[in-house]
């Protein structure tokens, strides 16, 4: 037993780059960061994380930022990257359709989704000491603040997004560019894309940059799809300056998170492990449950999604041990 490793062993050294590819994990777990990125106030982090890829995810994108290329590293970041932007291409419609006839469903399933990643990350975090209860209760904090302040907002419905894109397009809506808000608008919401649990478009609400960065994509989309007949440049204000923003966050928060769960492990997953537990509360705020079978749906659904993530991380280790 002494020398059985611990979970949180395998993580302490940047992976080889031999090491096998976790193929199954990559595939699903980009469809599931594709899901999650069209499910409001669900984050794509927590389904890499739930599914077990969070520190191979993190430290090969953080390995490109430096340009320490591996073939490895292009491969997980590509496989995650790309499914998860043919999911969003293929499904939006659908989930959009789904998130408005069946809220309670939907939002339970994903409870239960969140919920299933909780065993994995305690048993790398445990048996609790004070130098990881602390981080544990600030990942639960930070989620309790947001949950406040994001109180009353809502993201835009597809009907909103079509009147806005129409409102651009006829010159309505009037683009307002803010260069210091719009850089920290691309810096928060890519942040939210990496950190599990933040929904980054919560955080372009906070920000009170949400409408404008959407009504800039659509008069990009209008004016590059007429080859400069239709609009003008003025979304390029607003776009480049979130596109900065994205880009100083990609490098820096990445390049951070992997050195924090490198040097030091335990209360850096300590404080992931809060947050998700904390997102899961949040997304509690979400479902409206008023009659018996509202309670029978919810809690059959969150089971669904708790037995599903467990399943796939049992799979995923099956995979693992198999190529290893």
């Amino acid at each position: 037993m002494e020398n059985q490793q611990r979970p949180s062993e395998s993580t302490s050294k940047d992976p080889s780059p031999k090491q096998a590819i976790p193929w199954f994990r990559c595939g699903i777990g980009g469809v599931l960061m594709g899901l999650a990125n069209l499910v409001p106030g669900v984050s794509g982090g927590t389904m890499i994380l739930i599914i077990g890829l969070y520190d191979d995810f993190i430290s090969s994108v953080a390995d490109i930022t430096r340009l320490k290329f591996t073939r490895r590293s292009f491969l997980i970041v590509g496989m995650i990257g790309g499914i998860a932007i043919l999911s969003i291409a293929m499904l939006a419609g659908q989930i959009g359709k789904l998130m408005d006839a069946y809220p309670l469903a939907m939002y339970s399933l994903f409870i239960g989704m969140t919920l299933g990643g909780v065993p994995m990350l305690w048993q790398m975090v445990k048996p609790l000491n004070p130098g990881s209860i602390l981080p544990l209760m600030a990942g639960i904090a930070v989620m309790v603040v947001i949950a406040l302040t994001t109180t009353g907002a809502s993201r835009l419905s597809d009907e909103e997004k079509a009147s806005l894109k129409e409102r651009v397009k006829s010159g309505e809506f009037i683009l307002e560019p803010n260069y210091a808000l719009d850089i920290a608008a691309g810096v928060l919401g890519m942040s939210a894309m990496v950190l599990p649990g933040v929904s980054g478009a919560y955080m372009l609400l906070l920000l009170g940059r949400y409408r404008q960065i959407l009504g800039a994509i659509a008069a990009a989309k209008t004016y590059v799809l007429s080859f400069g007949k239709e609009g003008d440049l003025t979304w390029l204000q607003i776009v480049l300056p979130v596109g900065i923003g994205v880009l100083v966050s990609v490098i820096g928060v990445t390049n951070i998170l992997k050195w924090l769960l490198h040097h030091h492990e335990r209360p850096t997953v300590a404080l992931l492990l809060g947050i998700l537990v904390g997102s899961a509360v949040l997304l509690f705020g979400k479902v409206n449950v008023q009659t018996g079978g509202d309670y029978a749906t919810a809690g059959g659904l969150l089971l669904v999604g708790l037995v599903l993530t467990l399943a796939l991380g049992r799979v995923g280790d099956g995979e693992k041990t198999g190529k290893s």
